[in-house]
């Protein structure tokens, strides 16, 4: 992989040689995580809701993450047509419009901040721009179990303190870089679930035990396509709570990404290391593509295609207009180091349609490897289905969304009978978060009485079989074998929640949420049930 990066930074040097003006801030990624940076999620919760409301369109949404100068055109777009009275927007949507004009005026919105936006920043206005933002987060998370079942569970109170420091800065239109960092504190009763993947430090491991995760990159712009390399998470496909294929579920992967956007269709290429937590696995990478388009002003359409292999480099793949399920048996079978197993190519279609205003449904089929048209039912038949609907201002009521969606992945699927080629990233699926052998129904509504405060109600139902993403088939079992869906004793986890949020953008948000869960067949042991309550109170300050 050295030869690669060799060339990579050859192209770099190449590229510092053009320089052209442009804005100071459009190429920075608006992240994908919502725990590591400030007013992320409130962005693409805005834009999602402008597109289904086709105040703005044409836009591949199933390709994430967005720049700042992406949002910033989006924004205008809006705010433009608004003006010129080609659509109408509520007062709150206007109002949060506005916000977010002067959150990204950098990016080139030509809205000026309404308030500061950095705590310190150096620029010569048309060339370049370094800047320093602070922000600060106090979460508390509380835990009480109804019922004790005989299996340990977390219970009491959790405290966590964040700082999130970014430093990041352009150079015209060519060059770009940042730093996001999330630094935590943790104390009182830790939850063994919480920062699961994230940088630990041994000094501090103690009552007051420390986390902390970072996105960090380098990123060039070409005339035809964006160069980025670093550390980052992608997103793939048309969810809103998960998606098959790629979903930010992992700490960032280590990439060298290149993006392509020509009108409505854009095209993703990226390769990046994967890591473990097995000693034994020190060699694992992946690469993928992906190309989306929006037609027609009303159907989207995406075509992805991943590869996973271990225990050798393989440049083959890191060919941005390969095709993986083709060359896949001619890179692997060269290498015999796992007789017969291959490596693991995943691909997925998606598509999402909106009929009407307001209206989108959408839905992705992903196929890890098997032949479902030969035989749907073996068990190396390996793949996942998702579907959902999104209303904005459903039964006539302003200022509200509703979400509901549906995946199920079966009992192989993400697996692999080589170690190095499983579906994740140190202990996170990189596809949908539920895993394999397991399915999901969510339901999310959202109502916005003003501009700042929104509540939120949400039914969530997970259901796994005794499979897990470790669990490959066995190799003393039949070969024509079935899969079964939700296999063994299923254990059920029936979530309902209640919320608000209270978001100033660009200055504070707090969120509060109160969850009544319910655990049937914990861990597929039958009768061993447990009810819970789960409250948090999350409050950031940008400094």
């Amino acid at each position: 992989m050295y030869r690669l990066f060799n060339i990579f930074w050859l192209i770099i040097i190449m590229n510092l040689c053009f320089i052209h003006h442009g804005e100071t801030s459009s190429l920075i990624n608006v992240p994908l995580n919502p725990e590591i940076s400030d007013f992320n999620t409130e962005t693409y919760r805005f834009i999602h809701r402008l597109l289904n409301k086709r105040l703005i369109s044409g836009i591949p949404r199933g390709s994430l993450p967005f720049t700042h100068g992406q949002i910033a055109t989006f924004l205008k777009d809006a705010f433009e047509k608004h003006q010129n009275g080609q659509i109408e927007l509520s007062p709150h949507d206007l109002k949060r419009l506005n916000s977010l004009l002067a959150f990204y005026s950098e990016a080139g919105t030509g809205t000026p901040p309404n308030r500061r936006l950095h705590l310190m920043s150096t620029t010569d206005e048309s060339t370049f721009r370094l800047s320093f933002d602070l922000s600060a987060v106090q979460h508390e998370r509380t835990r009480l179990i109804d019922n004790v079942s005989e299996l340990p569970s977390d219970e009491g109170n959790m405290h966590t303190t964040t700082f999130h420091p970014h430093i990041y800065g352009q150079v015209n239109e060519e060059f770009a870089f940042s730093v996001d960092m999330a630094y935590r504190f943790l104390y009182g009763d830790i939850f063994d679930d919480i920062y699961v993947d994230e940088s630990k430090y041994r000094q501090l491991e103690g009552e007051l035990k420390n986390r902390t995760a970072i996105n960090n990159y380098l990123k060039f712009k070409f005339p035809w396509f964006e160069l980025q390399y670093g550390n980052d998470n992608l997103q793939w496909g048309p969810g809103y709570y998960g998606n098959l294929i790629i979903s930010p579920n992992p700490i960032a992967i280590n990439m060298v990404k290149l993006n392509a956007t020509y009108n409505n269709i854009t095209y993703t290429s990226f390769t990046g290391e994967l890591e473990d937590m097995s000693q034994e696995i020190n060699q694992k990478y992946i690469s993928g593509h992906r190309a989306e388009g929006y037609f027609w002003d009303r159907f989207g359409f995406g075509i992805s295609e991943v590869v996973v292999y271990g225990n050798r480099f393989e440049i083959g793949y890191v060919n941005p207009i390969n095709i993986y399920l083709i060359n896949e048996q001619t890179i692997s079978r060269a290498d015999g180091r796992s007789p017969g197993s291959g490596d693991n190519v995943i691909a997925s279609v998606d598509m999402r349609l909106r009929p009407t205003d307001n209206f989108e449904i959408y839905g992705e089929v992903m196929v890890d490897d098997g032949n479902p048209a030969a035989s749907f039912h073996h068990w190396d038949t390996k793949f996942g289905i998702l579907g959902g609907i999104y209303l904005t201002d459903p039964f006539g009521l302003s200022d509200t969304d509703l979400h509901i969606e549906y995946a199920f992945i079966n009992q192989y699927a993400y697996t692999h009978v080589n170690p190095f080629n499983v579906y994740k990233h140190f202990t996170s699926v990189i596809g949908h978060h539920i895993g394999s052998d397991a399915d999901n129904l969510w339901i999310a509504f959202r109502r916005r009485f003003t501009d700042k405060l929104e509540t939120v109600f949400q039914y969530e139902l997970e259901r796994h079989g005794e499979g897990n993403i470790d669990k490959h088939h066995p190799e003393d079992a039949p070969k024509d074998d079935v899969w079964t869906p939700l296999s063994g004793l299923t254990a059920s986890e029936h979530r309902v929640k209640l919320g608000f949020n209270w978001v100033v953008i660009g200055h504070y948000s707090i969120y509060g949420n109160w969850t009544r869960i319910w655990r049937r067949n914990i861990q597929n042991m039958f009768d061993v049930n447990e009810s819970a309550n789960e409250i948090t109170l999350k409050f950031l300050y940008r400094i």
